[in-house]
């Protein structure tokens, strides 16, 4: 499994953010997109997704649709229902209340589940979406800025998660918390000069600061 992008170019109003870019991202690695804010780390993801069309070029996305799971900041949560509820819905009632509760007490309370996810925090709220996303296991994980919101705790269950889930699976990732994703990434791609390259890895500072300081 694979995503294969040809020549591809995209443009928003009268920007354009990507010029006859070509770029692949394979199986049983997590990949790391980095590129300040407004270079197209997010519109690149949306592009993969099919919620954003190219101007040129194609995009080949071996995971369908159904098996794929995009977690950006703006959570796509009912937020008149709760945890739970939730929990229930976006796995199409595959598992019992009690297996999801074993499976959640790493992220969420049982007390917290039975609660609306109105009253949920950003961080609670995130939380609920990375249960979500392990009770799925999708061939392709897209998660934008992750690490906002979340905890100290939180953040180390992630990279245990994030690890043990890569294997048969595609996993991208974008986001500026380099010492979270320095640990745990194998492939490293940078956004520049309207291409997606990909890069040796190593400190991510390093490398953010050496092409675009």
């Amino acid at each position: 499994m694979e995503i294969d992008i040809q020549n591809l170019s995209f443009n928003f109003k009268t920007q354009n953010i990507f010029e006859n870019t070509t770029v692949s991202f394979t199986e049983g690695k997590i990949s790391f997109i980095m590129a300040p804010n407004g270079r197209g780390k997010t519109t690149l993801l949306k592009l993969i997704l099919g919620s954003l069309h190219a101007s040129q070029g194609l995009i080949n996305n071996s995971a369908k649709n159904n098996d794929t799971y995009v977690l950006f900041d703006n959570l796509e949560l009912y937020k008149n229902l709760t945890g739970m509820d939730n929990i229930l819905f976006f796995t199409n009632f595959r598992y019992s209340k009690l297996t999801i509760e074993k499976r959640a007490q790493r992220y969420l309370s049982e007390e917290r589940l039975s609660k609306r996810v109105s009253t949920y925090s950003l961080g609670e709220g995130k939380r609920l979406s990375l249960i979500i996303w392990n009770l799925l296991e999708p061939s392709l994980t897209m998660m934008d800025e992750v690490t906002n919101g979340l905890d100290y705790e939180s953040l180390n269950i992630l990279k245990e998660d994030l690890i043990r889930s890569k294997n048969g699976k595609i996993i991208l990732l974008t986001g500026h918390q380099f010492e979270f994703y320095e640990e745990i990434i194998d492939d490293l791609y940078v956004i520049k000069n309207k291409k997606i390259l990909k890069v040796d890895k190593g400190g991510l500072k390093k490398i953010y600061e050496s092409n675009f300081n």
